[in-house]
């Protein structure tokens, strides 16, 4: 039961990926130390494409003007082009703690002094919005400094401030805590959204106002009203701490022209929602969402949580509706993974968009990684395409590469999105240009694809001599954006490629060599760029195959320097494509239309010797007909190989015999006669030779010798198709299969200690086993697991355990009570009977009661606890690469709850308690695979059997009372015989005669006088 027998072929689509960005020479930007440069960065590309610059935030720099700002915060512009250092943009350069104009009647106070501002700065390439979220202000008649953040919005050389969370409705109950400016960006329709996740006693808010309105309106007043704000408003304290706008992305989901901001509460745990991207990364035509859980913790192979970050990607169905997310997780721990996500464009022009996944704290320094997902119809490939790495270290903290990001904006103008890549430890902003990507479509013709060697209709240079020959014409177009006009190729074809060069049946014509070079020029996007190359066979009496096809061989590479632009960008091929081309041609074969032989070969063999003697040197002739009664037979041979005792001597030669060329080989201890019957040997050929040898050396022991006469051919022949088959079945046990209940002597403790405190001892084995004969590359096994019922533990889980290529987490907790897993805590006994007398008792339990279970199998009296009665957890493994009879296994022991069962509405009946193992083929390491791959689930089940009470045992007191109370009745008793003279009564008569006369005077009552 719950093994799968079945052969299961695949096709395999090969994934090619594209390192998208220039890696090796990035520029970088460097700011002032200690300024936490780097902390946001975003493009700025005016609208008229003459100068782009990388903004970057540096929220602890000090302004270089004299100021007693402490730490005002700063935003620079950097030319990605000029070696131009970073200039600082002016924002605000007032001092702090001055009245506002126009409100003289109560003043307000503004503290600028460690606002952050430059913690975020966005741009849409007109305007630039640049946040201080730390901003605070008070008045005379409010104590304590609220933070309500403020931002300024840059156009030209007007700056306006902009500050939506400076309102009359102060104090954490309204937005005084608001911290504005936490996280912006704009919108298509001309509008800005603004997080404030500090309203509202922390339920957050988003914010959103018109650009033209907030200059417009901009009069240096204290609060500024503007007639077209969109604002989430103030909930029930139910939503306090929900952080509304802690990130924030903007994206049309509801195809209605107009973006808007999605929502989603996060887990404080994992810190869903530090980070949110939206693109449509399956090219439906719906925009996606991705939120980064930079804190998610995973549970490893041995239950515990480890924290490796999480990406969670949102396919859109249209609206604001969702698919079950799919999962990216990080492989690091602490590495952070997901603390921000950016959406990249379309990097290796293949129609989906691209995504960036940042783990600041990965790598093998933990200087950071950047993570490049490559968009597909299924969502984001969960292997990245390109792994980034930073680089840059920092001396007085970790330097955080990743932890700010911008995309999808072409810097350069080459046609490709490009990346920003913030390292605010180090005080430094990295661009990475994307390279131009290069699709090349090669093709090989060969005309004709099967050669005659009697038509000689080619020359070889300077001789007079006819060869066989054909044409290899060979063709590259190429096509790439931002790509140049012409691209250099080198062309390699090679000849015969799997022949030694020493058996190759077929040269250049013109070089008389096997490999031919040549520098191609193609025209970016244009037609192809084709030339020929004449190719000859040599003589056929030079070589023996003429059966294997004759493989010629492309291969091409790029000229990279010279597709370079000036700024030394270097271009990339798309690896979609392969990078080489065969194509293969035939000699004509004497073997029908199709081309394939099919030789029906005969062989007899007869001695002129029926016996050989000893001592003597034996001549003995093999008479050999050699017949082929179907099509060509190619690379005929005839072999024979000898005895010990044996020596060839010679071929027979007469009229009536076949000319035979025979070669005697000798290699260790065999010895061999090779004969060729022609090349081909034609049907109905028919061949007589005589073979002589002679036979001496016999010893005494040898009764016979023997020779073994083979005819051989190779053949070509195209009914047999190679598959790949594999077999894999999943087995389980359950130990033990079965518990009784009540348990005598049993008593819960609360809270448990160890394992028999909640339960028997459960051991499920799980053994997932390839029998063959291909091999599996990966898989994945699940098991649902039912641990909960009615609101009490089931199955309590204490560990499991692997052996093998497989590693296991679940989705619930293991073990949360703590109980020891100690396999000597099983001996342990919380209820005081020894351990040796409970599994006595057991067995004698299980003897008495074996009728009782009978008769209540007999009624049916069983309920199934699975995952539809009763709450289960998953434990998913992945299994690794498993070859022909090897298996991996997952132990899982749990205790059984027994204190649930002893409650009033779960007595008196029985159970089968039932978990379910599944598993599924991912990958296999071949190429020609059919598409499904083997899959099967089954079940194991553990039966609780509620049996009739017993009797409970006598306590020790009673005893002990009893046993008092006999002692005193039995000293009752010989008080009241004795009392009667029970004890003095008369003896009988005795036999012997002495004892009579010393007892006479006494019965008669006389004594002497």
């Amino acid at each position: 039961a719950g093994k799968s027998f079945k052969c299961f072929f695949s096709f395999v689509v090969l994934v090619f990926s594209v390192l998208p960005f220039h890696a090796d020479n990035p520029a970088v930007f460097s700011g002032p130390e200690g300024s936490y440069f780097g902390f946001s960065v975003d493009f700025f590309s005016p609208p008229n494409k003459k100068q782009s610059d990388v903004l970057v935030g540096a929220p602890r720099a000090n302004t270089s003007s004299p100021s007693s700002v402490e730490e005002r915060g700063a935003v620079y512009s950097c030319p990605w082009k000029s070696s131009a250092s970073c200039q600082q943009l002016q924002f605000d350069s007032t001092v702090e703690n001055l009245p506002w104009r126009g409100m003289q009647t109560e003043l307000r106070w503004s503290f600028k002094s460690k606002q952050w501002f430059g913690a975020t700065v966005r741009s849409d390439g007109e305007h630039i919005l640049a946040c201080a979220p730390l901003y605070q202000w008070s008045t005379f008649g409010v104590s304590e400094r609220e933070p309500v953040g403020t931002c300024y919005l840059k156009k030209g050389s007007t700056v306006v401030e902009y500050s939506p969370c400076r309102s009359s409705a102060n104090s954490p109950e309204g937005q005084g805590f608001c911290q504005a400016g936490f996280s912006v960006d704009f919108l298509k329709n001309n509008r800005v959204v603004v997080g404030g996740p500090g309203s509202f006693y922390w339920q957050g808010q988003l914010i959103s106002d018109d650009v033209a309105e907030i200059f417009s309106q901009f009069n240096r007043k204290y609060m500024t009203p503007y007639a077209s704000t969109l604002a989430t408003k103030s909930a029930s304290a139910q939503y306090d701490d929900s952080y509304l706008g802690y990130s924030v992305t903007v994206g049309d989901f509801n195809d209605d022209g107009n973006e808007g901001e999605n929502r989603f509460r996060p887990p404080m745990a994992a810190y869903f929602g530090h980070s949110v991207a939206a693109t449509d990364v399956n090219n439906d035509g719906l925009v996606d969402l991705l939120v980064g859980a930079p804190l998610f913790m995973d549970r490893g192979s041995n239950g515990k949580l480890r924290e490796v970050g999480q990406v969670s990607v949102y396919l859109g169905r249209g609206g604001f509706s969702f698919h079950p997310p799919q999962m990216l997780t990080g492989s690091e721990v602490y590495a952070r993974y997901g603390s921000a996500i950016t959406a990249l464009g379309d990097l290796d022009m293949d129609g989906y968009n691209d995504v960036a996944i940042s783990a600041p704290y990965g790598g093998p320094d933990r200087y950071g990684l950047v993570y490049i997902h490559n968009g597909r119809p299924q969502g984001p490939n969960s292997s990245p395409s390109q792994v980034l790495q930073g680089k840059w270290a920092s001396s007085y903290m970790p330097a955080s590469f990743g932890y700010s990001m911008t995309g999808n904006t072409d810097i350069d103008q080459n046609g490709y999105p490009d990346l920003i890549v913030g390292v605010f430890g180090a005080d430094k902003a990295v661009l990475y240009r994307a390279r131009p990507v290069i699709s090349v479509n090669a093709t090989l013709d060969i005309t004709p694809q099967i050669i005659n060697l009697e038509e000689k209709t080619c020359e070889l240079p300077n001789t007079s001599t006819l060869v066989s020959c054909f044409t290899v014409k060979y063709c590259l177009k190429a096509s790439g954006r931002g790509a140049p006009a012409t691209l250099n190729f080198r062309v390699d074809l090679l000849l015969d490629r799997s022949k030694p060069k020493d058996t190759k049946r077929v040269l250049f014509l013109h070089s008389q060599t096997v490999q031919f070079s040549k520098n191609m020029t193609v025209l970016n996007g244009k037609v192809p760029a084709c030339e020929e190359q004449s190719v000859f066979l040599r003589d056929d009496r030079e070589f023996r195959d003429k059966i294997t096809p004759i493989s010629v061989v492309m291969e091409y590479s790029l000229d990279y320097q010279q597709a370079a632009d000036q700024t030394g960008l270097l271009p990339i091929l798309d690896m979609s494509a392969p990078s080489n081309v065969t194509k293969q041609a035939h000699i004509l074969l004497d073997c029908g239309d199709d081309n394939i032989c099919k030789p029906d070969l005969r062989l007899t063999v007869t001695s002129d010797r029926k016996q050989i003697f000893i001592g003597d040197d034996n001549a003995l002739t093999l008479e050999i007909s050699a017949e082929n009664q179907g099509e060509g037979a190619y690379e005929a041979e005839l072999h024979v190989f000898l005895p010990q005792q044996a020596d060839f001597t010679g071929v027979g030669r007469s009229q009536t015999l076949s000319r035979l060329s025979c070669a005697y080989k000798k290699e260790n201890q065999t010895k061999m006669v090779v004969c060729d019957l022609g090349n081909p040997m034609k049907g109905g050929t028919k061949v007589l030779a005589e073979l002589r040898f002679s036979v001496h050396q016999l010893s005494e022991e040898d009764t016979s010798v023997k020779f073994d006469v083979q005819m051989v051919s190779h053949y070509s022949i195209d009914i047999l198709t190679i598959i790949v088959c594999v077999c894999v079945c999943v087995s389980r046990t359950s130990s033990p299969g079965q518990v009784l209940l009540p348990i005598a002597n049993w008593k819960p403790k609360e809270p448990p200690v160890v394992g028999d405190d909640i339960g028997p001892q459960i051991v499920h084995v799980y053994e997932l086993l390839n029998r063959g004969p291909s091999t599996i590359s990966k898989a994945a096994l699940e098991v649902e697991w039912p641990y909960q019922y009615k609101n009490g533990s089931l199955l309590y889980i204490t560990r499991f355990d692997t052996d093998g290529p497989i590693n296991c987490t679940t989705d619930v907790e293991i073990n949360p009570l703590n109980v020891s897993t100690n396999p000597l805590s099983s001996g342990k006994n919380t209820s005081g009977v020894p351990p040796r007398e409970r599994e006595m008792e057991g067995r004698n339990r299980n003897h008495v009661r074996k009728r009782d279970l009978e008769s209540r199998d007999t009624q049916n009296d069983l309920q199934t606890l699975d995952c539809s009665t009763a709450e289960c957890l998953r434990i998913r493994c992945q299994v690794g690469r498993l070859e022909r009879r090897k298996n991996a296994i997952l132990f899982i022991y749990s205790r059984l709850a027994v204190n649930n069962f002893l409650r009033v509405d779960n007595q008196n009946r029985s159970y089968v308690v039932r978990s379910t193992v599944s598993f599924s083929v991912i990958e296999m390491p071949y190429k020609n695979l059919v598409s499904e791959l083997p899959s099967n689930s089954t079940t194991v089940s553990v039966s609780v059997m509620w049996v009739a009470d017993i009797p409970p045992p006598v306590p020790g007191w009673v005893v002990a009372l009893a046993v008092l109370a006999g002692l005193l009745l039995l000293a009752l008793l010989i008080f009241v015989m004795y009392k009667l003279g029970f004890f003095k009564r008369v003896r009988p008569p005795q036999e012997d005669c002495t004892e009579k006369e010393q007892l006479q005077p006494e019965e008669n009552g006389n004594t002497d006088a």
